[in-house]
């Protein structure tokens, strides 16, 4: 036997192991690298995570913001339109202590009147010459007459109060309707919304911080 043939089964051996030693290395580069590209997936994961909740924070603040601005114009529109409810029934009052003031002016002129006819014709019956039971019979009579007027010209004046009252109110009930209604049309106050939380995760953080608001 040579000895180059005798070496044959050494230099196989040392091949063998060469090929071993490159496979180990080759498989520990690509488990490196491996976990090196999850590493890096697990750090765009923490990071987008962070962007997105920073993104909710900034929607939640900004849906509070509007529904605040909403709730604040609702009130305001609330309140005037209480304030047009309570013109609305002053007018109805007015115009009825108006009405009642006319009724009352006439009915005091139309009194006059009443007495001052009547006065006028118990005198001409006294200046008539006329002397015995007659005498009195006319004039009570036109006394009696002015009675009749002035509790006709009475029951006129009460039943013009009693109708003032009556639209009065009225004009009361229609102004707590109308401001009962405007209250049920009035949205609830928004309730300040619990901010999304950082998220935990590897990698860097990115320091974005909750947006700041004045909740008061």
């Amino acid at each position: 036997m040579c000895l180059a043939a005798a070496a044959l089964p050494y230099l196989s051996l040392g091949l063998s192991a060469v090929g071993t030693g490159a496979g180990i290395i080759q498989s520990q580069q690509q488990a490196a690298q491996q976990r090196a590209a999850a590493n890096q997936n697990l750090q765009i994961q923490h990071m987008n995570a962070q962007r997105a909740a920073y993104a909710e924070r900034q929607a939640q603040i900004a849906q509070y913001t509007a529904n605040s601005k909403a709730h604040h114009e609702a009130n305001l529109t609330y309140q005037q339109q209480v304030q047009n409810n309570a013109d609305a029934a002053n007018r109805v009052y007015v115009q009825e202590q108006t009405k009642m003031s006319e009724t009352r002016a006439k009915a005091a002129f139309r009194a006059q009147e009443i007495y001052a006819k009547s006065i006028g014709a118990q005198g001409r019956v006294l200046a008539s010459g006329a002397v015995g039971q007659s005498v009195g019979l006319m004039a009570m009579d036109a006394e009696r007459q002015a009675g009749f007027s002035l509790a006709e010209q009475n029951a006129s004046v009460r039943s013009a109060q009693n109708a003032a009252a009556v639209a009065m109110e009225g004009g009361y009930l229609q102004n707590r309707s109308a401001n009962n209604q405007a209250y049920s049309r009035l949205p609830a106050a928004p309730q300040h919304p619990t901010l999304a939380q950082d998220p935990v995760g590897i990698g860097p953080n990115l320091n974005l911080g909750i947006p700041t608001y004045n909740w008061g």
